[in-house]
């Protein structure tokens, strides 16, 4: 745990957040919770990561389906 997680009570801090509007802020997290839950499903592929994210329905940018070129370039937009 950082030392910021630490000043936050043990909560994920992400500066990036405080600088995103809330819409932003609430993909990035349910972008991120979707990709821990595939993570630990055993997907090791982006082709994987796309069909796990859709199947939890985390919905990609303007809501479209996750495929593996859009999930490569969004990782690339976020800095991920």
């Amino acid at each position: 745990m950082t030392g910021l997680s630490k000043a936050f009570g043990g909560l994920n801090f992400n500066p990036q957040d405080f600088n995103a509007d809330p819409v932003e802020a609430a993909y990035r997290h349910a972008l991120g919770d979707g990709l821990e839950q595939t993570f630990e499903a055993g997907a090791d592929t982006l082709a994987d990561m796309a069909k796990g994210l859709n199947a939890r329905s985390v919905a990609g940018p303007d809501g479209k389906a996750w495929t593996e070129e859009l999930l490569a370039s969004e990782l690339r937009r976020l800095a991920w």
